[in-house]
């Protein structure tokens, strides 16, 4: 009975050093994944005055994706991914990220995996992030663009439009911060 106590005790320990030991190499991989490229761009360029119309009338839609840098030996399963589009001074909330990743995502060893995002930035919002980023002048009000819509195209400095981009990434318990300022027109 004794070596029976004995025995049932030493394979208790080596079960729980082997799980121990499966999650610290799973920490000691997770210093290895890392936030990658985000590239975020308009659903529609503004290359001409219709365009920058069409933004006024029905706000702006932008389409990416970020990159995440898995570099350890061991896969990952995205739990979220939560990233919102701030103005740059202000930190004012312009758009939530629109699309929710219904399926698993899973972060292969050694590898890049692009998750996609999308925002829509209502009117209001577009127009707060045109005037903070100041593309169109600041002693332009909402009326005057809308009664001078030629005009204001004329002024506009479209390489000047970023915003803020903020967030998370979280992958089986460990969370990668995004926050990086993103310019739409470069």
């Amino acid at each position: 009975m004794v070596n029976f106590k004995k025995i049932l005790i030493l394979v208790i320990v080596i079960l729980t050093f082997g799980i121990a030991w499966k999650y610290f190499k799973k920490i000691a991989g997770a210093r290895k994944l890392s936030i990658g490229e985000i590239i975020l761009n308009p659903e529609k360029k503004i290359s001409t005055f219709s365009d920058l119309v069409d933004v006024f009338k029905n706000g702006l839609k932008l389409k990416g994706y970020v990159a995440i840098r898995n570099f350890s030996q061991n896969d990952y399963t995205l739990n979220q991914i939560n990233v919102d589009c701030f103005t740059p001074k202000t930190n004012s909330l312009l758009a939530e990220q629109t699309n929710i990743n219904p399926n698993e995502i899973l972060l292969r060893a050694n590898q890049i995996t692009n998750i996609p995002f999308e925002f829509k930035v209502d009117i209001i919002n577009s127009l707060l992030l045109f005037k903070e980023c100041e593309v169109i002048p600041q002693e332009w009000t909402i009326w005057k663009i809308i009664q001078y819509p030629v005009e204001a195209y004329k002024v506009i400095e479209l390489k000047k439009l970023r915003m803020k981009l903020k967030g998370f990434v979280q992958a089986e318990g460990i969370t990668l911060p995004i926050d990086q300022d993103y310019y739409l027109y470069e």
